[in-house]
């Protein structure tokens, strides 16, 4: 539902509400419902000076989530995940099953996963941001406005999967068994979320640990310069300053680039855990600290606190000009060891988010500041009629730079296997190939229309 509310010539409101739900099936669990879910929407936009030139404007609004298919896929049906395994021969086609062999091990396979389904929880809801704008616009000259705005998003709520129990306790004597059968529940994880009372009577060492609350917080304020085409010209051109802190990155982990849209590992352990420092580093070898990860106010990966975009055009008769300007902060860097118990790399931080790592390059918290440089031309042959033949030409990286746009991060590659020989290499332990800009392009082209 929408409406529009004028009062007087000067002020307009934009009043909205909308109503969203999904449902979702597996092939264990099906009819998972997500209902209730209420997004109002409010905008209003002030003419201040009367004279149609100042804009003052503002809305704020609820958006809502839809959950993509991948959770219905892993945790609604039965799904068998092998963590660590071993064969008996080097291509891996030749499980060793469980059982006594040399050397009295007895486990030679390690499963893992929602074998039947997680568990759900029948009142989780889907997730959701809110988002609130305030700004104005000025028109400075004809066709030419200026304007300023500030940007304010945060996640008022998350869906994730948790296992209620702490990664130590997976390995301690007294509570390895009670892990070692624990589902993962599908819920709105917050600071209340409870860990499970089984583990804390069998070792009350676990009594202090607790899930973090979600935090996601966006804020930023952009400068803007909007020129329409008049006098064969045109611009866009912006500055945003911006920062985004919190501990919950949402359906993708820039980090470590995992996309399990509702069931990542970010909430799959207590974050709030002193046992995985005191008992899980000296007794088990684990790495980092987790209780980085759920740090509310931790520099996430996405954050970018300068960014610079200036688009131009000139059209001379049927000839175009054009250039594309992006410039912006690098990535923060932040260190990343293994998980014990699901045994991969890239999970939990060995220091505090954004407090950098040693680098080929030196010691940096950043990657560099990223910039691009884009340039056209185009030219029009008139050819009869609706007839034209544009011919045209780009050159991306105009300045052919070689940024590092990213550094491997993570401390080791699995957990137990020793130190990642590319930590702070110009690579990455996501994408393929070295992590350098793309050197000059030239495209050429051309375009017939009638």
């Amino acid at each position: 539902m929408q409406d529009t509310w004028k009062i007087g010539n000067r002020l307009t409101i934009d009043p909205g509400l909308r109503y969203e739900q999904e449902t979702l099936n597996g092939n264990v669990i099906s009819g998972f419902s997500l209902k209730n879910n209420w997004a109002p929407r409010l905008g209003a936009a002030f003419d201040a000076t009367g004279d149609g030139r100042t804009k003052v404007y503002g809305n704020w609004g609820r958006f809502y989530a839809r959950m993509p298919n991948d959770l219905a896929a892993r945790a609604l049906s039965s799904e068998v995940t092998v963590t660590r395994g071993d064969y008996f021969d080097a291509t891996l086609t030749q499980p060793i099953p469980d059982g006594t062999l040399a050397g009295g091990q007895t486990t030679h396979l390690v499963q893992s996963g929602a074998v039947a389904g997680d568990t759900i929880d029948s009142s989780a809801k889907m997730s959701y941001i809110n988002e609130l704008v305030v700004g104005f616009e000025r028109e400075v000259m004809p066709n030419t406005s200026i304007g300023a705005r500030y940007i304010h998003r945060n996640i008022g709520r998350a869906l994730e999967d948790v296992a209620n129990c702490p990664m130590a306790a997976y390995f301690v004597d007294a509570t390895s068994s009670i892990c070692g059968t624990v589902s993962y529940i599908l819920t709105n994880p917050t600071s209340a979320t409870p860990i499970n009372p089984a583990v804390v009577a069998a070792d009350p060492d676990f009594a202090g640990v607790s899930f973090a609350d979600p935090v996601h917080v966006y804020n930023a304020i952009e400068i803007t310069l909007n020129r329409r085409l008049a006098n064969h010209w045109s611009a866009l051109a912006s500055y945003r300053w911006s920062r985004l802190r919190g501990n919950f990155e949402g359906f993708y982990r820039d980090d470590n680039g995992q996309s399990d849209p509702g069931i990542s590992s970010l909430y799959d352990f207590p974050q709030n855990d002193p046992t995985y420092a005191s008992i899980g580093v000296p007794q088990f070898g684990f790495e980092g600290d987790i209780q980085f990860l759920g740090d509310p106010n931790g520099i996430l990966p996405l954050d970018r606190p300068h960014q610079v975009k200036v688009a131009g055009n000139y059209a001379f008769r049927d000839l175009n000009l054009g250039v594309a300007i992006n410039a912006g902060s690098g990535a923060p860097l932040t260190p990343l060891a293994s998980n014990a118990v699901y045994g991969s790399g890239g999970e939990i931080p060995s220091g505090a988010r954004g407090s950098g790592i040693q680098t080929v390059d030196g010691f940096l918290t950043r990657t560099p500041f990223q910039s691009d440089v884009a340039v056209q031309a185009a030219y029009q042959i008139r050819m009869g009629g609706a007839r034209r033949l544009t011919v045209l030409a780009d050159v991306f990286n105009l300045f052919n730079q070689q940024i590092v746009q990213s550094y491997d991060t993570w401390t080791s590659l699995t957990f137990g296997a020793g130190p990642n020989p590319n930590f702070g290499q110009e690579t990455s332990a996501i994408l393929a190939g070295p992590q350098i800009q793309a050197p000059r392009q030239i495209r050429l082209g051309a375009r017939f229309s009638f």
